[in-house]
């Protein structure tokens, strides 16, 4: 009984909520304040919960993210690059991501917390765009001060864009014009960025939003609004200057033999050597030393095939450029269930709900449904095409799941689900 007590429902915190502000809002631009900011998350949540008698319900998420945490530390024991990756550097880093994220999806959220922990990411992540911008001449593409690589910052461009979309359904204007922010500035973002990854991920984050759009209004205005809108975008693409360089990406992908960039050929890499170290992985961040060319050179001549008649097949990188193919070999045909369990956990718990049409059109729980689930989307497209649920936009994306989550369980609306 007294163990039940400590698994009770609880309210966020203003301590709590704080740091959780504090962290979305630095997520993209700061890095030691978002680093303080998650670490003291964490204590603040252990002390309030020690204070108050109880951690909080559990969520659906737990199991999966416990999971994929444990697996980070069991690799390096079993594999032969244990020594070689500095694992525990990595590995501490998305042991944080993992318990900020379970821990903040054991609290409960009131309207006021969703709205202004919304706002905190969506204006951090302006404030991202804006400052990449500013220095861009610095470096060939524009990149967030904390994010680094042009690549993942334009991964965490997706996750103000999520929010912001979810916003067009909420009843609170100063929110919705956050959302129009978040918006704008991920839009701005991607001719710069290059980001063909970007731009199928933003195009699919739209497409949704328009079918919920239509599908909870009954209409038909929302497919005409939404298409005249893509067909907007389509046209800048197009013929508007600011978009010369994503446009010679473009054609230089569709017109060269690496349509994919060399991401099917890192996937025959991936593929020649996961089964070394088939269940638990190699390690985080140890996709690089583990698909080596001397590694894939001596699976291919175990297999008695001559290497360097197929030597063109594979691409060498440190990251997979795919989400499932960078799980396969850094954690496995575990860290592979992990994730497809966590996934299919964020679109059971958020779609119904954002897709129901017995709620108000415009409202809160709506919000949180539809943020989440267009975060939980844009991990599985542009993971397609990068490894996405790592650093700050794995972080930040995770936190606006677990915050809808906390703020939905106050609601009746998971128990209608």
């Amino acid at each position: 009984m007294q163990l039940m007590n400590f698994l009770r429902p609880r309210t966020a915190s203003a301590t709590e909520v704080f740091f959780l502000t504090i962290a979305l809002f630095t997520l993209p631009i700061f890095e030691a304040p978002k680093n303080i900011a998650s670490f003291g998350f964490l204590c603040a949540f252990l002390f309030q919960s020690l204070r108050f008698g109880s951690f909080g319900k559990s969520s659906p998420f737990d199991i999966p993210i416990l999971g994929l945490i444990s697996v980070l530390w069991v690799a390096p024991l079993f594999s032969e690059y244990g020594t070689m990756v500095a694992p525990v550097s990595y590995t501490a880093g998305w042991t944080m991501i993992g318990l900020f994220a379970l821990c903040a999806a054991r609290l409960d959220y009131h309207s006021r917390h969703l709205n202004v922990l919304f706002s905190a990411l969506l204006f951090g992540g302006a404030w991202a765009v804006a400052d990449s911008l500013r220095v861009w001449d610095l470096k060939p593409y524009p990149e967030f001060r904390s994010v680094g690589h042009v690549n993942h910052s334009s991964m965490y461009s997706l996750i103000p864009l999520s929010v912001g979309l979810a916003t067009l359904f909420a009843r609170s204007w100063p929110l919705k014009f956050f959302g129009l922010i978040g918006i704008l500035a991920t839009l701005v973002y991607l001719p710069p960025s290059r980001s063909l990854v970007g731009g199928i991920a933003i195009f699919s984050l739209f497409m949704a939003t328009i079918i919920i759009w239509a599908w909870v209004t009954r209409a038909l205005r929302p497919v005409v609004v939404g298409g005249f809108l893509l067909a907007a975008f389509a046209t800048g693409i197009t013929f508007l200057p600011a978009f010369d360089g994503f446009r010679s990406e473009l054609v230089m992908r569709v017109s060269s033999e690496e349509l994919f960039s060399g991401r099917d050929k890192i996937l025959n890499t991936a593929l020649e050597v996961w089964d070394r170290n088939p269940i638990f992985g190699t390690g985080l961040r140890s996709f690089e030393v583990a698909t080596a060319e001397p590694v894939v050179r001596e699976e291919v001549e175990a297999d008695g095939r001559d290497y360097d008649a197929v030597q063109s097949n594979y691409w060498f990188y440190n990251h997979g450029h795919n989400l499932w193919v960078t799980i396969l070999v850094e954690r496995g045909v575990f860290g592979v269930a992990m994730v497809a369990w966590l996934l299919f956990a964020y679109f059971r718990g958020f779609v119904p709900i954002a897709i129901d049409r017995k709620l108000d059109v415009l409202s809160d729980t709506r919000v949180a449904a539809i943020a989440a689930s267009l975060v939980a989307l844009g991990f599985v497209t542009a993971g397609l095409g990068n490894t996405t649920m790592i650093n700050e936009h794995g972080q930040a994306g995770m936190l606006v799941i677990a915050i809808a989550w906390g703020f939905l369980r106050g609601t009746d609306a998971l128990t209608k689900k």
